[in-house]
This record gives structure tokens, sequence and C-alpha cells, in this order.
């Protein structure tokens, strides 16, 4: 149980430098982002701390900081889990997608109101800022966001919340963390590999499916100026006379296809270094060098440890349910109410 809550503090801490980024959908869909969020290792041992028999489920409001606005909204856990899935998962997924993903920002949900870490969030539960927690969108901005198509996916999305609101997921008689985000490789992360700790519920899982998605690759070029430029902003420094052919060295993959480690001019960087540094979707790329320009071929969305929703999209319409597509993303875990 020690070395499980030191794995814990470590990932809450590096989840908060991990980039947040969204797909590109039409007005009618979330933008799903990797679930990011901010911990101090005072909270996650409150978090710990934490028992069944201790849930704060029983107060049924959540206080959200809506970080734009700069204010605090206490809204119903109900309407919490609705303005959270809309902000994190397309409407156009299949139900029992949209049942995990509550599930799954519920867990998120009542895990942070359980901390108690709320001097970090103007005094709230959590807030609506991705980089910070999860995603919510009010109704009056789900109404902006769907316009002619509200009644149809405010409907379907309540439907959903309602069959499964009160359900959570566990680990060890804990909250789990319960990362997800867009599209995975086509075999989801462990939190080992991306953050560097042990986490027994998030570790690496086949989801065939993602590679059926449309946006599963991505190519980003930059010009040998660029690349030296931003290569510069690493502490990493090629002469511009230099065959950037030259300076691409050995590279450590994990099973999923994520960069661990890349030598660059003789320097070890993370993957995830050089994602965030060319603003790529993924740390799962290939790198093609030429004298004048550098292409990444990335493939996947986001860090991909936990859920994958496109992944989840997919078992659900092969006919899984959506306990069967949480139990499949993570590991060991029990759905409790």
């Amino acid at each position: 149980m020690k070395n499980y809550i030191i794995s814990i503090v470590f990932i809450f801490i590096s989840l908060i430098t991990t980039p947040v980024i969204a797909l590109t959908e039409d007005s009618n869909k979330a933008k799903p982002t990797d679930y990011s969020t901010e911990y101090t290792e005072n909270s996650v041992a409150e978090t710990n701390n934490f028992s069944e028999e201790g849930t704060q489920k029983s107060n049924t409001e959540i206080t959200v900081f809506l970080s734009k606005q700069k204010k605090n909204l206490t809204v119903s856990e109900f309407e919490y889990v609705c303005g959270s899935v809309a902000a994190e998962m397309p409407l156009t997924y299949h139900e029992e997608a949209l049942k995990a993903q509550a599930v799954a920002c519920y867990t998120n949900g009542l895990r942070l109101k359980a901390s108690g870490n709320k001097e970090k969030v103007n005094g709230a539960d959590i807030s609506n800022d991705t980089s910070v927690h999860q995603g919510y969108l009010t109704k009056e901005e789900r109404k902006a966001k769907w316009g002619s198509d509200y009644e149809k996916y405010e409907a379907k999305l309540e439907k959903s919340v309602t069959e499964v609101l009160g359900q959570y997921l566990t680990y060890d008689g804990e909250y789990c963390l319960c990362a997800f985000s867009a599209i995975c490789t086509g075999t989801t992360e462990s939190a080992q590999n991306v953050w560097g700790s042990k986490v027994p519920y998030l570790v690496s899982v086949k989801s065939s499916g993602d590679t059926l998605s449309p946006a599963y690759s991505t190519t980003n070029t930059f010009t040998k100026s660029q690349f030296i430029s931003i290569m510069k902003d690493l502490d990493v420094s090629i002469s511009a006379k230099t065959n950037l052919k030259d300076v691409i060295g050995k590279e450590k993959l994990s099973k999923a296809g994520t960069v661990l480690k890349i030598e660059i001019a003789n320097k070890e960087l993370s993957g995830e270094q050089i994602r965030k540094a060319f603003s790529l979707k993924s740390a799962a790329f290939k790198i093609q060098a030429t004298e004048k320009e550098v292409t990444f071929k990335v493939s996947g969305y986001g860090h991909g440890v936990g859920m994958s929703q496109y992944g989840a999209d997919f078992m659900a319409r092969q006919g899984s349910t959506y306990d069967e597509i949480l139990m499949h993303y993570y590991k060991g875990t029990e759905i409790k109410k």
C-alpha cells in the first residue's frame, strides 16, 4: 500500500506537467482531452485515507471553479457529471461509451472532493480548467456548442448519466485516478512508462479500434531553422551547417510505441519533452530528417494512459457494455455505488 500511495503522489504531481490537448471536432462535439490534475502530497494523502465508509458522496452537490469567469458554481452531482461528460467526450459516441465516461468523471469528481485540497481552486471542489482537473460545460455552454442539436444531445446525455449516476471506481478501497485520453496507438500506455511510477490499474492493454480513427495519424513538418530554434529551447545546440539527418540518434520505445527516450545532437530527451516542445498530439512518433527539414509522423492523440475514448466508443459499437469497457481499461478495479 505504501508504494502504491507514493506512486499516486508522484503521478498527481506529474500530470500537471502533461500538455492537455483536444481533438478538433465540429461544433456539435466535445473536445476530448487528456485528463490532467494538480495535487500536493498532503492532498493525495487525504484522498488515500478515503474508505468506502468515509466517502463524502452523501453530499450531492459539487462546487466547480469556472476558470474563465473566475467564480464558483455549485451544482448537483447529476448536473456536474452531465457537464463534464459533455466537455470530455463527443455526444456522437455510443451510449455505453458515454456511460463509461460518466463513471470516470464522477470518480474523479468524488476523489477531488474528498481530497479537501480547495485552496488552489478558489475554495471549490474541482476546476473546469482541463490543465488542472477535468472539463465542465454549463447548460448554457452546451446549448451554444450544440446549437440546433441541443435537445437531441442533451436527452442522450441525461439518459446515459442517469443510468450510471452514483457508480464510481475503486482500487484497494480508494477512489481511482481515472486517466483517459482521446486516441491511443492501438495499445494504451502504462502510468509507469508515462509518469515514471507504477499504478496497478493503469497498465498497458490492447485497444485496436483506435487505429481506425480518422484522427489516428498526424504529420508535423518543421524547417531546419524552426527545428534548430525549438531544440535550442530544450538546451540542445545544433549548427545551421549541420545535416539534420546526422543529429537524430537512437530511440527507446515502449510496446505501445511511445518514445521513452531519444538522442538528438548527442543529448538524451524524453518523448514527452519532444511532444511538448513541438506541440505534437502524442509522444508516439517517428522522425524523418532531411538536410532541410524534420517531419514527425505521430500516432494517437494524448498520453494514452487509462481509457481510450475512441477505443471505448469502438468497444461499445462492438457490443461491450460500459462496465466491460471500464474493466478493460482500468484493470483490477471495482465499480461501487
